[in-house]
């Protein structure tokens, strides 16, 4: 076994990194400034320039010396994305020929740009705390890397569905400037990052653990959900999709419109299960009452080719009578002005009688049928049968098999009448937990062999293209949320069959949903409500890229990546998933807390924060989104009622084995400003 030499070398006034004594990059210099290259560990190096003179701006730059492949900037461009249809950052240029310019903040990986070609991949970083933004551009053959001070975004900057102008931050002069390279062997240029990710979770990341410690906030999670469960006026029983703030009674109050959703933001299917689960837990017949009565209401819905409504924007008997917000909202396309939605990806249609038809999409179906089943058995043990849960969630079922492609690809939605609404996406792979539970229930080999085909065309779709799409409902693009499925398709799958090969994928999967992992704590800016706030970004996970804010939907993974650890032995796995789990458990009300004086209920929390420059025109950047919906209270019950060990929670992640402490630059440097409003 040979293992590959890599070394800086300085030759006619410039440096090159070799393997093997061949160039891989080159480093572009700078008149009146001093290079050096420090090794940190294998495969990556400090780079330190230093000024003869303090100066207020710097480029430190790098040009491949083969062609890539693949290019990644984590979190934010995938091969320069262009999956889907909602405004993202395509390709390394904008419109007019500007390279894209993106603050250290947007990205999981301090300012990090990645390219690789088979065989080598390269790697450009930020320092920790360090202000400064990053580019990747391709000139030509070669790939440039680039990092700029001060701290730029432009020529235009994406927020929620719209582009506001470039923002151009200033800074003190100074004479260092550091830098993070990095050089490994690769056999999958658009999956084999992993050393980065790793070294970016030991060199950046730190110990964190959760304030209030799990049985606090399991009580608060219980809490939470009973209060958000309703009857309307006409009878109609469901769990609430969440909490926004109501100026005429100014409170936080349950979502008047856009109510009701079995799975995906309201998971009310998940949340009576967890009603069910607390009932067993404690006896407590109020949680039990609470869950039979939404799920008994939810099975009314079920349609005769076998899917179920799966969302109301208010009652049935009220829904479509009124206008929604987004169709009060302003359809200018002006600079500035949130594009609504619908332009972009209908989420609904109208239909004869003028009402609204919500297309049912196998995000919901898939977590309707898993729950149901689930519920099912839970009714059974506690001798209250409902044999209606375990028939409808079949049908559910029964409709994906009978829609499969040959191929084993599900739509993306479908309307009620079983016609498809919209294909394409990853989405269809929210079905696969759905009839692996199926074939644990019925031991019926169709679902698992149905469920085993769309796992091979998912899982064959992140082998070829290197990211998974469209899980995140309001957007159509690639994502994180799509991976979270088939993370868990496969490590289910490996469970039933024994064959390795799912643990391979796995750990393939674990690693893409890693890039949208914030692997840093981000130093809000001075006077901003998240510096107010003080919310530590490392661990969140950035939502896609459209919506590049950070958001709780690791709580999703955190077991995912608990068993992970346990079948591979590799640690980190573990660690990981402690640091999804805290940094998905911040600001979570315990009734008394206040955020812009305004009070939240006991349990509630923001469904993300505005970490960078993204956000929308009511709701800016470098701030909380303050809308407190049901769906984290409903994964982070799953984990609790999950795990009969609550050790490793309470003790929250206490070392990074491996921790590698970066050199500080001194006092952190912060971005100077935000946005101009």
């Amino acid at each position: 076994m040979t293992t590959d030499t890599y070394e800086f070398v300085s030759d006619a006034d410039e440096w090159t990194l070799r393997r093997d004594g061949a160039p891989i990059l080159r480093v572009l210099p700078r008149a009146g400034a001093t290079d050096s290259f420090t090794p940190i560990e294998d495969g990556f190096w400090l780079w330190e320039r230093v000024c003869d003179e303090p100066t207020d701006s710097m480029r430190m730059e790098i040009e491949t010396t083969f062609t890539p492949d693949y290019t990644m900037v984590p979190g934010i461009s995938y091969d320069g994305n262009g999956w889907g249809d909602t405004p993202e950052y395509v390709g390394d240029r904008a419109a007019d020929g500007t390279p894209w310019t993106w603050a250290w903040h947007r990205c999981t990986v301090p300012a990090c740009t990645y390219s690789a070609a088979t065989g080598q991949a390269v790697v450009l970083t930020g320092a920790l705390d360090d202000a400064v933004s990053c580019s990747l551009t391709r000139e030509g053959d070669v790939q440039r890397h680039s990092l700029l001070w001060p701290e730029v975004e432009g020529p235009q900057v994406l927020h929620r569905h719209f582009w506001k102008d470039a923002y151009e931050g200033s800074m003190e002069p100074r004479r260092t400037f550091q830098a993070i390279i990095g050089g490994f062997a690769v056999d999958r240029p658009h999956l084999d990052y992993a050393p980065l990710l790793d070294f970016a979770f030991r060199y950046y990341g730190h110990a964190v653990r959760e304030p209030f410690g799990p049985q606090r906030l399991y009580e608060l999670s219980i809490a939470y959900t009973k209060f958000l469960w309703s009857k309307e006026a006409d009878g109609f029983i469901s769990i609430n999709r969440g909490c926004g703030w109501h100026d005429d009674i100014t409170a936080f109050g349950k979502a008047r419109i856009s109510k009701y959703e079995i799975g995906w933001v309201g998971q009310s299917a998940l949340l009576s299960l967890a009603l069910l689960e607390e009932y067993l837990r404690s006896g407590d017949e109020d949680a039990r009452d609470k869950a039979l009565s939404v799920l008994d209401h939810w099975c009314r819905f079920a349609l005769p080719n076998g899917m179920i409504r799966i969302k109301f924007s208010l009652s049935p008997e009220q829904d479509g009578v009124l206008e929604s917000a987004v169709e009060k909202r302003e359809q200018s396309k002006q600079p500035g002005k949130e594009l609504p939605y619908e332009e972009y990806h209908p989420e609904f249609v109208t239909g004869a009688d003028g009402k609204r038809i919500f297309p049912i999409d196998a995000c919901n179906l898939g977590g309707a049928a898993e729950h149901l089943l689930s519920a099912y058995e839970l009714a059974e043990r506690i001798d209250m049968p409902r044999p209606e849960y375990k028939r409808v969630a079949l049908g559910i079922c029964d409709f994906a098999r009978r829609e499969q492609k040959p191929n084993g690809q599900f739509a993306k939605a479908w309307n009620p009448d079983g016609s498809v609404f919209r294909e394409g996406g990853t989405v269809g792979c929210f079905l696969v937990p759905a009839l692996l539970k199926a074939y644990e229930v019925t031991g019926e080999d169709e679902y698992l062999h149905s469920a085993m085909r769309a796992f091979d065309f998912y899982y064959g779709e992140l082998l070829r293209d290197g990211y998974t799409t469209a899980g995140a409902l309001d957007t159509y693009c690639i994502d994180k949320e799509s991976s979270s499925p088939l993370l868990i398709s496969a490590l289910r799958l490996y469970r039933l069959t024994g064959d390795r090969r799912f643990v391979e994928a796995a750990e393939t999967t674990a690693w893409y949903l890693s890039t949208w992992m914030m692997h840093f704590t981000v130093q809000y800016p001075h006077g901003s409500l998240l510096h107010e706030v003080g919310i530590d970004t490392f661990g969140m996970t950035s939502v896609s890229t459209a919506h590049t804010a950070v958001d709780q939907y690791s709580l999703h993974d955190v077991l995912s990546f608990f068993e992970l650890a346990e079948v591979t032995g590799d640690d980190q796995w573990r660690e990981r998933a402690l640091a999804l789990w805290v940094g998905a458990s911040q600001s979570i009300s315990d009734g008394t807390l206040a955020v812009r004086g305004r009070v939240r209920p006991a349990g509630s929390q923001d469904e993300a924060i505005f970490h960078t420059r993204w956000g929308r025109p009511v709701v800016t950047e470098f701030h909380p989104c303050e809308w407190l919906p049901a769906w984290p209270t409903a994964f982070r019950l799953e984990v609790l009622q999950t795990l009969e060990d609550w050790t490793e929670l309470e003790r929250g992640l206490d070392v990074i084995d491996g921790s590698i402490q970066p050199e500080p630059l001194g006092e952190p440097i912060a971005p100077l400003g935000v946005s101009d409003h």
